[in-house]
């Protein structure tokens, strides 16, 4: 065991962590690595095996985790059942016909395939597929109609089903049921800011976006049956947690079941298709259990530093305004977010913030919203932005200084408009909540 100063440990820890970042180690190993290193040079090889041999288990054996799996599958089966598109032609046909229609339909269509999957990178990829075609065929600027796709893209993290949300609500231990719901308002309030800036831009540069195709409104109204699959999982798991019929586990079970039964009434799957579903789902759930099994290790070796709780003493020991903390915990997350994916940033840094946040008065679910807006931001950011990444993944030709550039106007109006107006009105994101049984 080392004679160091805990605090010194805690420190040389995260200089490591970093450091292995750096060198492109995965963040679930990297903490892994880094806290089973840092248990052991603190109370020595039989604390730490031992604490190896415990953790994995009771961090991925916890049944509020057991919700990730089905919210998962559900995603996959929601992208391979093609209710993207279900939801993209709805809007098209609405709103396809005015200027900037296409952009206005595709962020429409992200919001709702967003409520069926919960899943950002599910959701870009189906609608760079969809809506970049499309816009295209009608000469919409490339850098216009990519940032659109990208930044709808980043609205599934905050729609429940919300996996950023579930795991905040673990790794907090508050109400993943209010938590969800909360997440409600917040998103449709960045879909409406996001469509408000199509339409303030198309006004001044109508080249950027010229309308689309007309349809009668026979052919509107019939479209409108494509989203009775999505409003009806909406409604089983929102509606079934909102009004308490069923928790947050209970509801990924009905959300994928729900999900499953009407895509094969709809004849959407076949066996092919399936296999791949379980198999992308088994991927992604293995990385992202790596994650949390990694990150538990960390933070268990946080704990024998006692950096969390120095940490938030000192912050609330700042003679500044709590606004001026908060503000400083957005710029935090902005930089972090340029580096870490969004699963990784969460875990390692709410258990330092969150006691810091509830001692300065903060609602701690109002401030869960904050921090999946900071994340979903973080998404598309560069260098490591994956938002960019699968969508130039999926629409060949495509830059990634066009996506940069085309998402900036809508990363400005998210970080001040949206980030603002939670911020000065709390209740967007805490309304629906506080009116749950």
């Amino acid at each position: 065991m080392m004679n160091l100063d805990p605090t010194i440990i805690g420190i040389l820890g995260f200089i490591i962590f970093i450091a292995l970042l750096a060198i492109g180690l995965p963040i679930g190993i990297g903490m892994a690595v880094v806290g089973f290193w840092g248990i052991w040079a603190m109370k020595g090889s039989a604390v730490a095996l031992n604490a190896l041999y415990q953790i994995p288990y009771s961090s991925i054996g916890s049944w509020l985790l057991s919700v990730l799996p089905m919210f998962i599958f559900m995603g996959y089966i929601a992208f391979y059942a093609g209710f993207a598109k279900d939801a993209y032609e709805v809007a098209y046909k609405w709103y396809g016909r005015l200027p900037g229609g296409l952009a206005i339909a595709t962020l429409m269509g992200a919001a709702a395939f967003g409520a069926c999957s919960g899943s950002s990178v599910a959701a870009t990829a189906a609608l760079g597929k969809l809506a970049f075609p499309e816009m295209q065929r009608y000469n919409y600027d490339r850098k216009l109609a990519a940032g659109t796709i990208a930044m709808g893209g980043t609205l599934a993290a905050l729609i429940p089903p919300s996996i950023l949300l579930v795991l905040y609500g673990v790794t907090t231990e508050e109400s993943i049921a209010k938590l969800l719901i909360a997440g409600i308002l917040p998103g449709l309030l960045s879909m409406f800011c996001f469509i408000l800036l199509v339409a303030v831009m198309v006004k001044f540069r109508p080249r950027l976006a010229p309308p689309g195709e007309k349809f009668s409104w026979q052919e509107r109204l019939l479209s409108l049956k494509g989203i009775i699959g999505i409003l009806v999982i909406f409604l089983a798991i929102a509606g079934g947690i909102y009004t308490g019929i069923f928790t947050p586990t209970e509801a990924g079970a009905v959300g994928a079941s729900t999900c499953l039964v009407l895509s094969l009434t709809m004849r959407r799957i076949n066996g092919k298709l399936f296999k791949e579903m379980i198999l992308e789902s088994l991927r992604v759930n293995a990385s992202i259990f790596l994650i949390i099994l990694g990150a538990y290790i960390f933070v268990r070796f946080l704990a024998l530093t006692r950096l969390p709780v120095d940490f938030a003493e000192w912050i609330v020991s700042l003679p500044v305004d709590r606004m001026v903390i908060f503000i400083g915990i957005i710029v935090a997350y902005l930089i972090l977010g340029c580096f870490m994916d969004a699963i990784g940033l969460l875990l390692l840094t709410v258990p330092f913030i969150f006691p810091s946040v509830v001692a300065l008065g903060f609602d701690p679910i109002w401030f869960g919203i904050i921090v999946v807006k900071m994340l979903e931001i973080g998404l598309i950011t560069p260098p490591v932005g994956i938002q960019a990444y699968v969508l130039k993944s999926v629409v060949p030709g495509l830059t990634l200084r066009e996506i940069i550039v085309g998402f900036l106007p809508f990363f400005f109006v998210d970080l001040f408009i949206v980030i603002g107006l939670l911020t000065l009105f709390p209740q967007i994101a805490t309304f629906l909540p506080s009116m749950m049984k």
